[in-house]
């Protein structure tokens, strides 16, 4: 067993002020009780929000110890625990905010404290609450505001991190190019695939499927294909994974890090994350925007570029919602944020003609 709390009824006031004091977000005071309350909707993570009472003094350098935080933890499923365990999420999500987040002017939360077990299988996080921020739905398609914040924020990300040779060198930066050319990624889909769409094809169009049997047989060339600049991506860059409040937004769930295009983010939430009417509307004028911010943050990339990027890396989607389906417990919710999610993905592939991109 890990020597740090990997529930939320484990995680006690002494261990709070402990965090607390090493991140110097706490004074001489200490917390002396902690109300918690399970939150969101994450498959391979729990969380909560504690509420902290303290006596002694509150006060640091940096202003007054938090009310409330969020805690993390693995997913109190042992499916999608042990999944993300062996895939390195929690891994990847505590290494990103300890080596990583402080690079990019893209609003991430604070982080109080951070646990990792020897085995990767086990994590803690404790960071900043973030409310009156609120993740969006994935049910819901999201409001061109929205779509027009989160592009501006992963611009933030993608640019502070663009052609970064660094990458290569930390292995909780995904990159199946460079690993292994994607074979993993392409059997992994092929065993799949066919029991995925048993399960979601009532919900899919014909072409859809068509499109989605056409990507499965050719995922080693999508992952190898483009051999452009890369950068830093969430890689699972929802409005799910991102908190949203007037005229802000800062993105959570950094479990996917992964090297990759510039425009895979900004491609994947708006093929995931709006509905395909409004996508169509807006797409066009918001990669406009993107490559504007792209620009202010001294990435120079000519807009057709980016264009032919944001249609290729309409893909990029397909395989996280299928694994993500295939290897997680299903529940009447997530079943249908999947079947959502999918339709979505696939029919922006369709829409761009992602197929020119493949065999």
């Amino acid at each position: 067993m890990p020597e740090f709390s990997i529930t939320p009824d484990a995680l006690s006031a002494e261990q709070l002020t402990k965090y607390l004091k090493a991140s110097g977000a706490l004074g001489d005071g200490r917390v002396v009780s902690a109300q918690q309350k399970i939150i969101g909707t994450g498959k391979m993570g729990d969380n909560a929000r504690f509420t902290l009472c303290y006596e002694g003094d509150q006060e640091t350098e940096h202003g007054r110890a938090p009310d409330t935080l969020i805690a993390k933890f693995p997913a109190a499923d042992e499916h999608a625990r042990a999944m993300a365990g062996a895939h390195g999420a929690y891994y990847n999500e505590v290494m990103f905010y300890r080596e990583l987040a402080a690079s990019t002017s893209m609003r991430t939360p604070k982080i109080y404290g951070s646990e990792l077990s020897d085995d990767r299988s086990s994590f803690l996080l404790l960071m900043e609450d973030m409310a009156p921020a609120e993740p969006g739905n994935n049910l819901l398609g999201e409001s061109r505001e929205h779509a027009s914040l989160a592009l501006g924020q992963v611009a933030k990300l993608a640019a502070a991190f663009y052609d970064d040779a660094s990458l290569e060198d930390r292995d909780y930066v995904v990159s199946a190019a460079r690993d292994d050319g994607g074979a993993f990624a392409q059997s992994l889909m092929e065993q799949c695939w066919s029991g995925f769409v048993d399960r979601f094809g009532h919900g899919l169009t014909p072409q859809c499927i068509a499109f989605g049997e056409h990507y499965v047989g050719n995922v080693c060339h999508f992952v190898t294909r483009y051999q452009g600049p890369k950068t830093l991506i969430h890689g699972d860059f929802r409005s799910e994974n991102i908190l949203f409040t007037s005229g802000q937004a800062a993105t959570v769930d950094w479990q996917t890090v992964s090297e990759s295009s510039a425009l895979a983010d900004a491609a994947y939430f708006l093929g995931g994350s709006v509905s395909a009417e409004d996508r169509r509307l807006w797409e066009h004028d918001l990669i406009i925007e993107y490559h504007r911010s792209l620009g202010e943050e001294g990435v120079e990339i000519p807009f057709q570029e980016c264009w032919e990027q944001y249609r290729e890396y309409s893909m990029h989607g397909l395989m996280i919602i299928v694994l993500g389906a295939s290897f997680s417990s299903a529940d009447e919710r997530s079943d249908r944020m999947f079947l959502t999610l999918i339709q979505r993905h696939l029919q922006h592939c369709v829409d761009v003609n992602a197929a020119e991109f493949l065999p």
